[in-house]
């Protein structure tokens, strides 16, 4: 090693640890392919469909077949099977071996042939928001389409034109227009929470281990010696390695989400890029942050598990930002994702100005800039004796 920079020997030193340790190569690599694969098998369908549901026809009509028809042809339900009564349906909801029921109450077509309203029940396992969110919307959109041309029909019986008729059946019309995620995909939704959490989870406990086991094992000295005790070139020459391998591993993210699962890009490509760089680097330097507090591995790592998992609850994506208590909107502030995701969902799915990206960047190197104060902290624990082989 003679004659070569600190930060050279750094990275020597390095790569041998990572050759010689089979962990590295798990969280460097293997790991993250692992759970791409997993996740993208998974949401691999895009929109949910073909959800079983059960019916209840009591009233045995030309009508009540008619609607079971109509929800059957739907993309987003399936008639599982047809029960005797509203308690055997129960029984198979709540066994999980259907998502809803439908109930058509015996007299149904007579009243509505007598010009009455009938009521058509409609019972959803509401337990999974979206799924039980997609199956009542479309159910009911069924149903209405049904009324609708029951209306019209009436009108045009009366000699009304059909041009009126529909005015009268249907004076406002909905015309919905969904924007950002236009097929109600799951690709669009979690695929984009879902994988890049997986991204951090890796990079936070990859940089924990790589730096707490210098701790752990007393090998600190050894790695301040090899960067003359000076820290950027003892943290430069390590944490190159982990920075270039998960920005490889995010170009293979980005390779899935929008090539593989087809997620828009509607912004600047670069914008996301940068942002992924700023995102590995920022959860580098929280690990950094972390240790300098924990003072040992296990800790360090439990409280990893929790700030990566959080991160995902506080994102604002499964459920909104603007809706959360005032308390948790600050903690959402906290997470290097939360800055991230806004960018990426921002570039990727709505388009934004590069003004609206260039925020998101400023913030995420704010956690750098923590995880700097906290380096003479870790220099500090590696050198001192009495935090070296603590468990």
């Amino acid at each position: 090693m003679k004659g070569k920079f600190p930060i050279h020997k750094v990275l020597e030193r390095e790569l041998k640890r990572i050759t010689h340790d089979p962990v590295y190569p798990f969280f460097m690599v293997i790991g993250p392919l692992i759970a791409f694969f997993l996740i993208t098998l998974i949401f691999s369908s895009n929109v949910p469909s073909k959800l079983p549901i059960g019916v209840v026809d009591l009233d045995h009509s030309d009508l009540s077949r008619k609607i079971i028809r109509m929800v059957d042809a739907t993309s987003i339900a399936a008639v599982d099977n047809n029960y005797q009564s509203l308690s055997e349906a129960s029984k198979a909801l709540f066994r999980g071996k259907i998502d809803g029921i439908i109930c058509i109450q015996d007299g149904t077509e007579r009243d509505i042939l007598r010009g009455k309203s009938s009521r058509v029940a409609l019972y959803i396992n509401n337990a999974y928001l979206i799924k039980g969110g997609l199956l009542s919307s479309g159910i009911q959109k069924v149903v209405g389409t049904l009324s609708a041309g029951i209306r019209l029909q009436s009108k045009l019986k009366n000699g009304i034109t059909g041009r009126q008729a529909l005015a009268e059946a249907m004076p406002v019309q909905v015309r919905p227009v969904l924007l950002f995620n236009p097929y109600t995909s799951y690709s669009y939704y979690l695929t984009i929470l879902m994988v890049p959490v997986m991204l951090t989870v890796f990079i936070l406990f990859g940089t924990l281990y790589a730096i707490g086991t210098e701790l752990q094992y007393s090998t600190g000295p050894d790695w301040l010696e090899a960067s003359n005790s000076n820290m950027i070139a003892a943290l430069g020459g390590k944490l190159i390695i982990y920075t270039l391998d998960f920005f490889v591993i995010a170009l293979l993210m980005d390779l899935i989400l929008f090539k593989i699962l087809g997620l828009p890009l509607k912004g600047h490509f670069f914008l996301i890029l940068a942002g992924e760089l700023l995102m590995i680097l920022s959860y580098e330097f929280m690990a950094i942050f972390i240790i300098g507090f924990a003072r040992n591995l296990r800790l360090a790592l439990s409280v990893g598990s929790a700030y990566t998992m959080l991160a995902l609850t506080y994102a604002g994506l499964t459920f909104p930002l603007f809706g959360m208590p005032f308390v948790a909107k600050i903690i959402s502030r906290i997470f290097p994702f939360s800055y991230w995701l806004e960018l990426f969902t921002g570039q990727s799915l709505r388009g934004e100005p590069l003004a609206n990206g260039l925020v998101q960047l400023f913030f995420l190197f704010g956690f750098i800039f923590l995880g700097c104060c906290l380096t003479p902290r870790l220099k500090y624990l590696l050198k001192t004796e009495k935090f070296w082989g603590r468990i």
